[in-house]
């Protein structure tokens, strides 16, 4: 079976926005006089965060996807897997915070060190995936 690197972004991307639109669901319940408790426990600005982080990295998948199916130059399952890593793992540090783990710093705790070198990771997948995507880019034109 051969890896389609514009199917599986296409199809990241949409579970992407399913998966933030869960969470958008969530969101809700602190809002409701019945899940009041739930509003201390959670900073929703932080959730708000990975919210719409998730429905921008999925956009930005979408692009790839559309680039890659348009020029075969960008078209590589290696830059396709970095930018579906980076979408899921970019908005891990916002989704963290929304319960007070701060994945931006590389101090702390185990699972503040993991999470804020997971984040970090993200950052370069997507870096490496983007830049080498706009080098195929130039390179063709």
């Amino acid at each position: 079976m051969n890896f389609d690197p514009v199917f599986a972004l296409s199809c990241n991307a949409a579970l992407q926005v399913l998966v933030s639109s869960l969470l958008g669901t969530f969101m809700l319940i602190p809002l409701q006089p019945w899940g009041k408790k739930l509003a201390a426990r959670v900073n929703m600005k932080s959730l708000l965060a990975t919210h719409m982080d998730w429905y921008m990295l999925a956009f930005m998948q979408w692009g790839a996807a559309f680039m890659m199916d348009r020029w075969d130059a960008a078209r590589d399952p290696v830059l396709a897997l970095l930018l579906m890593f980076g979408g899921w793992t970019n908005a891990l540090p916002y989704l963290l915070r929304g319960f007070g783990v701060n994945a931006f710093v590389m101090g702390g705790n185990t699972l503040q060190r993991v999470s804020a070198g997971i984040a970090g990771l993200s950052v370069l997948a997507i870096l490496v995936a983007w830049t080498a995507i706009i080098w195929r880019m130039i390179a063709i034109s």
